[in-house]
């Protein structure tokens, strides 16, 4: 039997992220896997897949809002599936998804999967925005073979909001990690010992760190305020915020009342924020809403102590007060109370961080992961490769 072939379709594919374990580790015996992005260059760290021998298109769009060049792009994309004899297109994100299902329609032959990693944050929206979003969704189900998505969470929101519409088979397959990748790797006590002297933290203050794009739903206005009131008491701790974005000079002014108890870090590379986290003692992750947090995973790869709200990935992966240690969402006291039991207890964040480690090891590394795709894209193949 000839080698099933897979392309799958991203805005960008960066180094150890999720997608790039299922493009680089799927077996070759059994699948001819080809990667096509809108951008020739990744956002944090490149694939290197031409060197390889993984065939990697790009399909120009040159920004997200560059609606006409969505529909150019899926007339490319009917052809390379057509050059490249492509047994499945396996797109990636929301424009990706649309794209594909317009290929799929000028070339049918390709099986389709859309794998849906945003979660509720398209009813934030309103008027014709939220409605012409949603008819794009439901137009590219329309064309999906299976839709992929990384929760049950997931999954059951995706059939409450398209209730009107027949939808295709729906799949639940976690993240998969890499995790003997360096950025992974758990901190020496040197060298956690070592930055912190860098940076001026003495051994006996508590390093509370945040990552992530900084907006309103990613709940750091109530980490500053759960923080603020741990100050206000006397904790011995340290706030660190790694990251930017559009509400950035929102929580630097909020913050300006805690002087240096308070660092912005701003956007750092992949092997700066491994040291940010990996020094820290407590990673807090208070956010509204996420698909799969990639912070949880860091978090706790690197040993550390985890906050996080009770959102998809998080409820479906962790155990409260075992692997981490789980909050309400949006729940300010609870995040406060969290962090005040955490700063008391070292050894706690230990136990926490050791756990963690152990749990995501055993159940997200890609090469148990990948067993899902795997026979995923057997069965959509079945019969229709010889």
């Amino acid at each position: 039997m000839s080698p099933i072939r897979v392309l799958h379709l991203a805005r960008v594919v960066n180094r150890y992220d999720f997608i790039d374990t299922i493009v680089r580790y799927l077996p070759r015996d059994q699948f001819f896997t080809e990667v096509a992005t809108f951008q020739a260059y990744p956002n944090i760290q490149s694939p290197a897949y031409e060197q390889i021998g993984i065939p990697h298109h790009v399909i120009p769009v040159p920004s997200m809002r560059a609606y006409p060049a969505y529909l150019k792009a899926a007339t490319k994309l009917a052809r390379l599936l057509k050059k490249r004899n492509i047994h499945i297109l396996h797109t990636h994100h929301y424009w990706e998804g649309l794209v594909g299902a317009l290929a799929k329609r000028l070339y049918p032959a390709t099986k389709l999967i859309i794998h849906r990693h945003y979660t509720e944050d398209i009813t934030r929206l309103k008027g014709w925005k939220a409605k012409t979003l949603l008819y794009f969704e439901q137009f590219s189900y329309q064309f999906a073979d299976t839709i992929v998505v990384p929760t049950r969470t997931i999954h059951n929101f995706v059939i409450s909001l398209h209730k009107s519409i027949k939808l295709p088979k729906i799949v639940d397959i976690p993240y998969g990690f890499e995790f003997e990748a360096e950025k992974y790797q758990p901190l020496s006590e040197q060298e956690r010992l070592d930055f912190r002297r860098i940076h001026g933290v003495a051994e006996d203050t508590c390093i509370v760190t945040n990552v992530g794009s900084h907006r309103l739903q990613k709940g750091q206005v109530e980490l500053i305020q759960a923080f603020a009131k741990l100050v206000r008491e006397g904790a011995r701790a340290v706030l660190w915020l790694v990251g930017d974005g559009p509400d950035g000079i929102h929580l630097r002014k909020i913050a300006e009342p805690l002087g240096d108890k308070v660092r912005f870090w701003g956007w750092q590379p992949p092997e700066m924020v491994r040291l940010l986290m990996g020094t820290s003692d407590i990673i807090a992750h208070p956010s509204y809403s996420e698909a799969f947090p990639q912070v949880m995973i860091e978090a706790l790869a690197l040993e550390r102590a985890l906050v996080i709200s009770q959102v998809s990935g998080a409820v479906e992966t962790l155990t409260h007060t075992e692997t981490a240690w789980l909050i309400p969402v949006g729940d300010t006291t609870e995040l406060y109370k969290a962090l005040k039991t955490l700063i008391a207890n070292p050894e706690l964040r230990t136990s926490l961080g050791s756990a963690g480690r152990r749990h995501i090891l055993a159940k997200l590394h890609y090469s148990v992961i990948n067993r899902s795709y795997l026979h995923l894209y057997s069965e959509l193949c079945s019969q229709s490769v010889s």
